[in-house]
């Protein structure tokens, strides 16, 4: 994949998921600051709530690690360009200090890892969980992958695209996707969540849980979890969505200076996912839900 191709991809991703913005490749737009014309590789421009918000996005096809400087450069551009959020993004990742700098800093940026030259066999941009009869339509958020193969752990796991499972657990930047099936005792979302909090007090009495604001869904309850305990070595996320037969969970875990963007694919996933009914033509019992929290 040469650079034009890469920005196309890019390019094409994004059309999709602002279907009514409109959308630039290759946009030029006057500098406040600086008065000249400034190139933006996509631009995003969409009304929302009778306010004009503007994304800008800038693919960076190096060979290496996008580095603090590169940062500096587009956060700086971003403000002559009076955008209100920009999205940078690097075929081979950023130097940490380059993470350090989006998250930490005031502008609203987020980078990203987008490369296809890796990814296996098992990975792909969408699946469907299931256990019993229940599934749910799942899509990946942008710049990650589903990896379908289930344990007794998880029904399914995400994590950056060209990566492995091993990778992303040992830098503790990954998701689990389970089911939590409504009919069995009746439970909602209230009686599971209380559940878990047991659980977790009595592996940590002195855990912290809190509920974060989130996404909205018409007739469906949601809640965005985070719980601190000492067992585990970041924070751990847990975004859940109460459907009519079974609560839809996905648990994420994130380095600190990753957790603002890698939370909006949490969201996005608890936006987008969409209950299904599954019909098994064998004998072969699907895998079961379990109570982890």
């Amino acid at each position: 994949m040469d650079w034009k191709k890469y920005e196309k991809e890019i390019y094409e991703h994004f059309k999709g998921q602002y279907p009514d913005a409109e959308i630039t490749l290759d946009a030029k737009k006057d500098g406040l600051f600086s008065k000249t014309k400034r190139q933006i590789d996509i631009l995003i421009e969409q009304h929302v709530a009778g306010n004009r918000i503007v994304i800008a996005i800038d693919g960076k096809y190096f060979n290496k690690k996008v580095d603090v400087k590169a940062v500096e450069s587009y956060i700086s551009m971003l403000e002559d360009i009076g955008a209100h959020k920009g999205l940078l993004i690097s075929k081979e990742g950023f130097t940490e200090a380059a993470y350090n700098r989006a998250h930490f800093g005031s502008a609203e940026i987020e980078l990203e890892i987008l490369n296809f030259k890796d990814l296996h066999a098992f990975q792909s941009h969408g699946a469907i969980p299931y256990a019993g009869n229940n599934g749910a339509l799942v899509p990946s958020p942008f710049g990650w992958v589903v990896d379908g193969q289930t344990t007794p752990a998880w029904l399914a796991t995400l994590y950056q695209q060209g990566r492995t499972l091993g990778e992303a657990m040992q830098d503790n930047e990954f998701m689990y996707i389970q089911f939590w099936d409504r009919h069995k005792d009746g439970d909602s979302l209230e009686d599971l969540l209380n559940l878990q909090e047991e659980m977790f007090r009595e592996n940590d009495p002195e855990c912290s849980i809190e509920f974060l604001p989130t996404i909205r869904r018409k007739d469906i309850k949601t809640k965005l979890r985070v719980a601190n305990t000492k067992n585990y070595p970041t924070p751990k996320y847990t975004g859940f969505v109460e459907f009519e037969d079974f609560i839809f969970f996905c648990v994420m875990f994130s380095p600190v200076n990753r957790s603002k963007s890698n939370i909006r694919k949490l969201e996005n996933i608890m936006e987008a996912v969409r209950p299904i009914k599954i019909e098994h033509q064998d004998a072969n019992k699907p895998m079961q839900p379990t109570a982890d929290a």
